[in-house]
């Protein structure tokens, strides 16, 4: 595509020269603008724009396609030296001249014509040619200056550089850098090797070595991803902790020493090279502007970059002290007869997970203990209880992230095998590794949910909606906070509709509503159709519930459940927050409602080579996004400020962040505020926990003045 681009700016040049447009009623002329009074630059520029604008507004090409150009013309020339003007400055008119309605969304181009239609991309073309005799700078060429306005690509280039040297071969297609996977798998080799020489365990004190700084003490975990200075630019590119951790928990041992060279020098190799791997696909935003705006046609690589920028550099994390209440509040409804069947009970497993947490409790590096250290601790459990449990949350020390090289790798491990399915490594008879605490917290839970399921009940999973709902009612009541829920209105014909949570706050009603989809690990990888059906049975389907409450009580003026409790609008605010177990990662910051904005624009096609499974999930998934316009539509009619902000009063959470929330909370008034901390500001990390420690922090030193 780029080269037929460039083939059609050789062969188009400018109808103009210079000496014209020092001239502006010979330049109107020449365009055969009409004038009357004042003449003006700026209003030829506008009619050349509108010329482009008519000749390549079409239906074959999507505006993405002219930034794949762009970027293929940046980093042809940044890896291979290729000329980049006059092709660049004329791209980038082009895109100026497409995006110059996006303020009018009724008048804004998605679609263009084919560059096979040749005549009408040369006069556009010729359209842009004047452009630049009238603004000459716009075809200059200074090579710092494109590494700072396209450091991303930069970037990227550089690494591409670096596996090129490795003997790597790159090629460029659609605007990436490419590299055949049998090379990418040498390149990860030449890495685990480092780390196997390393030791495992001393590549994983070195990493936790420089993460120290990120960890933040309150809320037990470490503030990772992106970070903007005060131009809003990002330091790239970063180190990929995540993609870094899964490697080297497959060689959970000590150093092998080797003579032949220092073990920083090994260290040193295994950062250049995971990064430059990581850094050629090409998900690490430069700038926080970058994450702000996106439209129907840039969407879905937005939510693809986002998920794959969490797997290589956002391991998923928990509060330690949050695991023991989690499993409590979670599995201690299982009968009796069901921990039979276990040989323990969901008390014990939380008793035993919360001291194994304990012996890792502030230590920010790998720590080891043996199976005496619990048993000395005269917990009341008995030997062979605290084996099997052991037992359940152990991976054994040969199989962990077996068959893990790429990043890509990272959906097709066995599950019993994945590292974070499990929080420890057996790595003896008797002796076990605890990686992080905090990263691995969230393995607890997940190691006791497969063994139910394996064991006793398959369909666990389908079970666990309404006891999250409980746990947080429970939270809730333990700290003075007044809720209500349940069925409400409906007729024979409707049926009634049921509220998993409302909250009262003085000014504003809060509806919560729990789901307990989880996001699997092909939506990690940026599997573009398992990532928007885990959306769509997440955050789309709760929204799509939370809307009909919003629309029932603005209709009626209350709502009147079934247990005989009326609830009154009384002109209150309305807050919609979707709950999740587990954490989404960046999808939970306030930007992916960037997403919901973009369903209300369009659907997504279904044609497209698609088995009958994900043809049928399309379909359910584009039912949905059409109830969701109706209830749209419909909540403007209610409340006009729907239709300039439909979602800000909107929060996507997971369980653990709702309870870094609490902290703070001792009424339905403080849920308000503390949820209000982030509704308003961010520092574009995309990490919830990060942007709402800032907000607390920036509250504090206002308070302090």
């Amino acid at each position: 595509m780029d080269i037929l681009f460039k083939k059609l700016v050789d062969s188009t040049k400018p109808s103009i020269d210079i000496s014209l447009v020092e001239e502006l009623t010979s330049l109107y002329e020449h365009y055969g603008i009409e004038y009357k009074n004042s003449l003006t630059l700026n209003q030829v520029q506008k009619h050349l724009y509108e010329n482009i604008q008519n000749n390549l507004v079409g239906n074959k090409l999507y505006r993405t396609h002219l930034f794949i150009i762009k970027d293929q013309l940046l980093l042809t020339h940044f890896i291979k030296s290729t000329s980049l003007q006059p092709y660049l400055g004329i791209i980038e008119i082009i895109i100026d001249a497409i995006r110059s309605n996006d303020h009018t969304p009724e008048q804004s181009i998605r679609q263009l014509v084919s560059l096979e239609c040749e005549d009408k991309w040369r006069t556009a073309l010729q359209s842009a040619w004047d452009l630049t005799v009238i603004s000459p700078r716009k075809l200059e060429y200074n090579l710092q200056d494109l590494q700072r306005r396209y450091k991303r690509k930069f970037v990227v280039s550089n690494s591409a550089k670096i596996l090129q040297n490795e003997g790597c071969e790159i090629a460029i297609e659609n605007g990436r850098v490419v590299i055949d996977e049998s090379q990418a798998r040498r390149v990860a080799n030449r890495i685990e090797a480092d780390i196997r020489l390393l030791g495992g365990i001393e590549a994983l004190r070195k990493l936790f070595e420089i993460l120290k700084p990120c960890y933040n003490e309150k809320q037990g975990r470490y503030h990772l991803g992106r970070t903007f200075n005060s131009l809003m630019q990002a330091e790239l590119p970063s180190i990929p902790v995540a993609y870094l951790l899964n490697l080297c928990v497959k060689y959970p041992r000590k150093q092998i020493l080797v003579a032949i060279e220092s073990s920083a020098q090994s260290w040193k190799r295994i950062l250049k090279m995971s990064i430059a791997l990581t850094s050629i696909l090409d998900v690490e935003t430069d700038n926080q502007f970058a994450l702000w705006f996106h439209s129907t046609d840039t969407i879905i690589q937005f939510l693809q970059e986002l998920a794959v920028y969490d797997s290589l550099f956002c391991p998923v994390q928990l509060r330690s002290s949050d695991v023991p209440k989690i499993i409590q509040g979670l599995f201690a409804w299982l009968s009796e007869t069901t921990q039979q069947k276990l040989g323990w009970t969901p008390e014990q497993a939380a008793i035993i997970a919360e001291n194994i947490l304990k012996i890792g409790e502030a230590k920010l590096h790998p720590v080891t203990f043996q199976t005496r250290q619990l048993e000395n601790l005269q917990l009341e459990i008995g030997k062979d209880e605290i084996d099997r449990i052991l037992k359940i949350y152990s991976h054994d020390v040969s199989c962990v992230n077996s068959n893990f090289h790429i990043p890509q790798d990272i959906s097709e491990i066995d599950p019993n095998n994945y590292f974070h399915h499990k929080p420890l490594i057996r790595l003896s008879k008797d002796e076990y590794l605890l990686t992080s605490s905090s990263i691995c917290s969230p393995a607890f839970y997940e190691a006791i949910v497969s063994e139910i399921r394996v064991e006793v009940d398959k369909n666990i999973n389908d079970k666990l909606g309404h006891k999250i709902e409980d746990f947080i009612k429970g939270e809730f009541s333990s700290r003075g906070i007044k809720f209500n829920f349940g069925e409400y209105g409906g007729t024979k014909k409707s049926g009634s509709d049921e509220i998993d949570i409302l909250v009262e706050a003085s000014d504003t009603l809060i509806f919560l509503e729990v789901k307990a989809k989880a996001l699997i690990r092909s939506s990690k990888c940026g599997n573009d159709l398992n990532l928007l059906f885990d959306l769509s049975e997440s955050l789309l389907k709760s929204q799509i519930q939370l809307n009909k409450h919003e629309i029932s009580i603005r209709k009626n003026g209350y709502i009147s459940f079934k247990n005989g409790y009326i609830c009154e609008l009384n002109d209150k605010d309305i807050a919609r927050v979707s709950i999740t177990l587990l954490d989404f990662g960046s999808f939970q910051d306030r930007t992916i409602f960037k997403f919901l904005e973009n369903m209300l624009l369009g659907n997504f096609d279904s044609s497209n080579n698609l088995n009958t499974s994900e043809a049928k999930k399309l379909n359910k998934l584009n039912d949905k996004i059409n109830e969701f316009k109706i209830q749209f539509k419909e909540l403007i009619k209610l409340n006009s400020t729907w239709a300039n902000h439909p979602f800000n009063n909107c929060w996507f959470l997971s369980v653990p962040q709702l309870l870094i929330l609490l902290d703070n909370v001792t009424s339905s008034d403080d849920l308000k505020r503390e949820l209000w901390r982030t509704r308003s500001r961010t520092t574009s990390s995309l990490d919830f926990y990060r942007e709402y420690e800032y907000a607390r922090q920036l509250a504090a030193a206002k308070d302090s003045m």
